[in-house]
């Protein structure tokens, strides 16, 4: 039995919030305020992520957050959803 996957075609951030949208029109967040590093970086440490195939890195602040785990805490997918259902590629 095959997965769907879904690509993530945009990340982006408030100022509570970081965000992340798949090819399929929806969208997953995570609060800043659930990891001490984000909650208490700066607007620019918070701006200053990249992507990676499974995930959003922020160098300067040492975080990586899946964009499953983003998805399954937003209650889009099931928690048993495999690793990589939601993924970034250019």
């Amino acid at each position: 039995m095959s997965t769907r996957r879904y690509k993530i075609i945009e990340v982006w951030t408030d100022d509570a919030r970081v965000y992340a949208r798949a090819e399929d029109g929806s969208v997953a967040s995570y609060a800043f305020s659930q990891w001490a590093r984000l909650k208490n970086a700066t607007k620019e440490q918070r701006d200053a992520f990249s992507l990676s195939y499974s995930g959003i890195h922020w160098p300067q602040l040492d975080e990586d957050l899946s964009f499953t785990g983003m998805f399954i805490d937003s209650g889009l997918c099931a928690p048993s959803t495999p690793e990589e259902t939601y993924y970034y590629k250019k």
